[in-house]
């Protein structure tokens, strides 16, 4: 058995059952839930916008949403299970202490959104862009995470397990008390990457992300 073979990591998508039901009016739907006291599931969110709104302790199963924008708006502690996000913006909304399973955000914006000790599992990302993001103190299991902006993000003392990057933009990111071992950094831009020393050990880097954290520890690199 080979024991320095990559580990496998599965991640399991969102699970949609069609047809989904399409939603007019948001802001009623959201005011039902809330006082039924019921999950919203199986629904169609497209081309809807709510700026500013409070989506905060709700649970969404099963839906899609598609070219909505939901800026600005206050998701803390929601409950998120089987999601599909798809251009949407979710920019500056907060997230924090909100729980994702089985969600997909694709070529969606969510610059400057807090995801303050929220939890993360199966989680899929391509395309979209988390600049500025917060995850402090967040747990992050099971994510695919590819050719999307985390530059400038904080992802400090979060638990990482199972993350599999694909060309992803972390430059300047802080990972500051957050370990990276098994975190294949070599598809990835690291450029400025905010870390502390000890918890770079068993992150797999390229040469030259390597030459460029040795800066880290004070030392000057020279081509031989």
């Amino acid at each position: 058995m080979n024991k320095n073979r990559p580990k496998v990591i599965k991640i399991t998508a969102p699970l949609l059952t069609l047809p989904l039901e399409p939603v007019a009016d948001l802001a009623a739907l959201l005011a039902w839930a809330r006082n039924e006291e019921l999950d919203i599931e199986g629904r169609h969110f497209k081309d809807l916008t709510l700026n500013g709104s409070d989506f905060s302790h709700l649970s969404f199963r099963e839906s899609l949403f598609e070219n909505c924008d939901f800026s600005d708006c206050d998701f803390e502690k929601v409950d998120c299970r089987d999601l599909r996000f798809q251009s949407c913006s979710l920019s500056n909304s907060n997230f924090a202490e909100g729980y994702f399973n089985r969600c997909e955000f694709f070529a969606c914006k969510l610059v400057g959104a807090d995801f303050h000790q929220a939890q993360l599992e199966n989680v899929l990302t391509t395309d979209s862009s988390f600049q500025y993001a917060n995850f402090s103190k967040s747990k992050l299991k099971a994510l695919a995470i590819s050719q999307s902006d985390f530059s400038e993000a904080t992802i400090s003392e979060c638990k990482l397990t199972q993350i599999k990057l694909d060309d992803v933009n972390f430059s300047q990111t802080s990972f500051f008390k957050t370990p990276l071992k098994g975190l294949d950094f070599t598809s990835s831009q690291i450029d400025g990457l905010i870390v502390s020393i000890e918890a770079l050990s068993g992150a797999v880097v390229s040469t030259y992300q390597a030459a460029e954290l040795a800066k880290l520890l004070g030392l000057i690199v020279k081509n031989s």
